[in-house]
């Protein structure tokens, strides 16, 4: 069984094109972790503003080892200015079941 982290925000300052350029661009890190399988990252067409980042994991215990050691390292390229709608993050986890 695997394990399925899914965090959600909501940018509130018109930045959404910064925010999937930077997106598309990143430099990856989290690749390189330890029990990581993949990453997906969604934008709902009702609310252009808003991201969905899925990432399924093999472990939990990986998912945490690289969000309190190594997330900081994906999250120097967040665009400049970038303001979020309050209290619009959100992070879930689920049991990942089957693809």
């Amino acid at each position: 069984m695997g394990f399925t982290a899914i965090s959600r925000f909501e940018v509130r300052n018109n930045m959404e094109g910064e925010v999937r350029k930077a997106f598309k661009n990143r430099p990856g890190f989290v690749e390189d972790a330890d029990g990581f399988i993949g990453l997906n990252v969604l934008s709902p067409r009702e609310n252009p503003a808003e991201f969905w980042l899925i990432t399924h994991w093999q472990h939990e215990e990986s998912f945490h080892h690289w969000h309190k050691h190594h997330r900081s390292e994906s999250h120097q390229f967040i665009p400049k200015g970038l303001k979020l709608v309050k209290r619009s993050f959100s992070l879930d986890f689920f049991d990942h079941i089957t693809s």
